[in-house]
């Protein structure tokens, strides 16, 4: 996998449904994983908050738009709308 830490837009209805990477529309067309993480406040972090660890959601989906598909890592801060294209296989 190639890891990227790119912004991108996720229309989210209890899973991905499908998001919007370098202007393009990726379809989800199926959940491979979920998983949680914490990271060390030092890497991330949120002036403020107290905090010493955030939490990040991982979602692994296949993805695709008509003959392309691969698998993409798609990830969040809980409490955060912003999502990053983690890492991508394809």
């Amino acid at each position: 996998m190639r890891s990227y830490e790119e912004p991108i837009h996720v229309l989210f209805s209890d899973q991905p449904r499908q998001f919007i990477w370098r202007g393009r529309l990726l379809l989800v067309k199926e959940v491979q994983g979920r998983w949680s993480r914490s990271t060390a406040w030092w890497r991330h972090p949120e002036p403020g908050t107290g905090d010493l660890t955030r939490e990040r959601e991982v979602w692994r989906v296949e993805a695709g738009n008509g003959s392309h598909r691969g698998v993409y890592e798609l990830a969040h801060s809980v409490g955060d709308e912003d999502w990053v294209l983690q890492a991508v296989s394809d």
